[in-house]
C-alpha cells in the first residue's frame, strides 16, 4: 500500500485544488495504487473522487458503514466504482449543461467528463449545481494527465 508521499507531485483539480492535503485522506487513495503506480491528478466528482494515475483512471466512491435507512455509522474509505485503462482512452470532452430546474425550482447545470474509448464513451458526472466546477486550466491539466505519456 502506498502512503501520502506518493501524492507529492499530483495535481489537485476542481474543488480538490483547494483541499487540504491530509496524509490520512491521501493514504485512503493510496490503498488503490499498485506498488509502482504514480498518481497524476485528483478531481472531486459527484459521490466521490476521480484518481488519474500513469496507468488507470479510477472513479472512487465513499464506502460507508450504514445501519438503517438514514444512519451512517462510519466512513470506511473509498471503493473503486469504475476502472478505465488510460491506454483505452482516445479523447476527453468536457460537457456543461444544459440548465434544468430541479424539484425546488433551482437551476441546475450538469458538469460532465466524457472519456472517448475504443468501444464508445464513459461519462463521469463531476457535479450538479448552479455553475460548472472545472476551469479551463483544470480541463487542460486533466486532459494532459489522461492523454499524456503512460507507464509501460
Amino acid at each position: 500500500m502506498r502512503d501520502e508521499t506518493a501524492f507529492e507531485t499530483t495535481a489537485f483539480l476542481g474543488a480538490a485544488r483547494r483541499a487540504k492535503r491530509d496524509p490520512y485522506r491521501l493514504s485512503l487513495f493510496g490503498r488503490h495504487l499498485e506498488p509502482d503506480e504514480n498518481p497524476l491528478a485528483i478531481l472531486s466528482v459527484h459521490g466521490g473522487m476521480l484518481l488519474v494515475t500513469d496507468r488507470r483512471i479510477l472513479e472512487l466512491h465513499a464506502h460507508l458503514e450504514i445501519h438503517g435507512a438514514w444512519n451512517v455509522k462510519q466512513f470506511l474509505g473509498y471503493a473503486v466504482a469504475r476502472e478505465i485503462r488510460r491506454a483505452e482512452v482516445r479523447g476527453v470532452d468536457h460537457l456543461v449543461g444544459p440548465p434544468q430546474e430541479d424539484r425546488r425550482h433551482a437551476t441546475q447545470i450538469e458538469d460532465r467528463l466524457v472519456l472517448r474509448i475504443r468501444d464508445g464513451a464513459e461519462e463521469i458526472l463531476i457535479a450538479r449545481g448552479p455553475q460548472a466546477v472545472l476551469t479551463e486550466d483544470d480541463i487542460r491539466e486533466l486532459r494532459a494527465a489522461i492523454l499524456g505519456a503512460q507507464a509501460k
